[in-house]
């Protein structure tokens, strides 16, 4: 019991480390995509005690990731602007058409969020181009469309939790990032592995 105690204390701290590390590096906003390859590569080892050192860890993926992340992450900022742009002048139009807009532009934006769930983990395990990454990112949305939505429903959550929930906002800001990025990796493994895409 002791023994177990203490991997669940080690994994809560390694967590709230590799939280803090992802948002540190991901301040330079370019950087983002970067980070985001780290936080999932270093959260699913915490959660196999794989990890040696995280932040030795979470830099080693940073560094030969960072390259490749800066191309799929300057086209997804790019359009993440367009969409809380749309969000924007449409919230102040009524009618039906715009309603229809604003449903469009939630659609559009589930769909970005899930995509990045799965394109930095998969530009973070296979040595690939970035237009092969966006394609196969892609092809997973759609071909586990019942995980991409599980995928979406579980972020959501967490952020609907933490705005109504002090509790898990505080625990939200110490580890939510690292938190999710280990409930995301799980599923994200089972789909790696089945579709081989072996970590490089």
């Amino acid at each position: 019991m002791e023994g177990r105690l203490f991997r669940i204390v080690e994994k809560a701290v390694n967590l709230i480390k590799l939280n803090i590390l992802w948002i540190l590096f991901s301040l330079p906003l370019v950087t983002g995509g970067a980070a985001l390859c780290a936080l999932h590569v270093t959260a699913v080892r915490i959660m196999k005690d794989e990890e040696g050192y995280v932040f030795r860890d979470f830099l080693a993926v940073f560094r030969s990731r960072l390259r490749l992340s800066l191309k799929l992450w300057i086209p997804l900022l790019a359009a993440a602007s367009v969409l809380w742009l749309d969000e924007m002048f449409w919230r102040n139009v009524e009618g039906s058409f715009a309603d229809s807009m604003r449903v469009l532009v939630c659609v559009l934006s589930g769909l970005w969020i899930v995509l990045v769930i799965y394109l930095f983990p998969l530009a973070a395990r296979m040595d690939t181009t970035a237009g092969l990454a966006y394609r196969n990112g892609i092809l997973l949305l759609f071909k586990y469309l019942p995980q991409s939505i599980y995928l979406l429903f579980m972020t959501g959550l967490f952020a609907a939790a933490g705005l109504l929930w002090t509790p898990v906002f505080c625990v939200g800001v110490l580890a939510g990032g690292s938190l999710l990025a280990a409930v995301h990796g799980k599923l994200l493994m089972w789909i790696f592995e089945k579709e081989k895409m072996i970590e490089p």
